[in-house]
């Protein structure tokens, strides 16, 4: 297939597939404090909540956080989001760092809590007392992403839908009968196109990085691609990608993986974390 044809069906497909979602850039230089945005580190917790546990009874770790207030002080307000609280992100510290693969969707080893107001009167102390993992201690380097304590900066882009999550395909093949008169019958992109076209196709459109909504990355598959029960999680809440620094990795998924945490968008709008769909994959 022709890559100009291929190119034009993506842009139009890239235009139409345009919304709203927020870049998260590592900021090594600042020291967050516990009601800062950030990566790791020891979290912000509301002491009149039970702190989350995983399936072994254990405390769970802070993979991320994300303070509300603070973020809409510098991006603009995308309207899903709710103002001000925190959102926090928690996994368990074993070899699949919380993630079941047969049933991504229980939040038995990782947790998404969300916070509705902030308590700015709390000390690191007391949360210290709750005897929670940091992905700062070295004792636990071997069951963690994360290796460091990260602050955050955070700003409202558009962006579009790239061919890994499972609704391009089909847009892809809709677009390419409307516009060229082929017609395809459910085979995946990689069957459709010569190895160099989808090559060109994975470049023009993947979206690694470090995000808040937008539109999910993977090394592998969507999950939802071939697990119906999971297309509930219609919108990408959060995603971590591997990253590295001068000093070293600060995040590593397994072989240089992502992770992505997805929920409806309705249960979004309604400040209900307790259906999330949480997935990683490496190369």
């Amino acid at each position: 297939m022709d890559w100009k044809e291929v190119q034009a069906v993506v842009e139009e497909i890239r235009q139409k597939n345009k919304k709203n979602a927020y870049s998260l850039v590592l900021d090594p230089e600042k020291k967050p404090s516990i009601f800062d945005s950030k990566f790791g580190g020891l979290p912000y917790w509301d002491m009149g909540k039970e702190y989350p546990k995983g399936s072994n009874g254990k405390n769970l770790m802070l993979l991320a956080q994300i303070n509300f207030g603070q973020m809409f002080q510098e991006a603009e307000k995308d309207g899903l989001f709710p103002d001000t609280g925190m959102l926090q992100f928690f996994i368990a510290l074993d070899d699949m760092y919380g993630m079941d693969s047969n049933g991504q969707g229980e939040q038995k080893d990782f947790r998404v809590v969300y916070h509705e107001s902030v308590n700015c009167q709390l000390d690191r102390a007391q949360v210290e007392s709750l005897g929670v993992p940091v992905s700062t201690d070295i004792e636990i380097d071997e069951f963690t992403p994360i290796w460091a304590e990260i602050a955050l900066k955070i700003t409202k882009q558009e962006v579009s839908i790239g061919e890994a999550d499972y609704r391009f395909s089909k847009i892809f093949r809709e677009a390419m009968q409307e516009k060229y008169g082929k017609q395809y019958e459910g085979e995946p992109l990689y069957q459709i196109l010569d190895d160099e076209t989808y090559d060109k196709l994975i470049g023009e459109c993947s979206e690694g990085g470090h995000w808040l909504l937008g539109y999910p990355y993977f090394t592998q598959t969507d999950p939802r691609e071939y697990e119906e029960q999971y297309r509930y999680y219609d919108t990408m809440l959060f995603q971590m990608d591997s990253d590295y620094g001068e000093d070293g990795d600060y995040i590593m998924w397994g072989d240089s993986g992502v992770a992505n945490f997805f929920i409806n968008q309705e249960d979004l709008k309604k400040r209900d974390f307790s259906k999330i769909l949480y997935n990683w994959d490496c190369c």
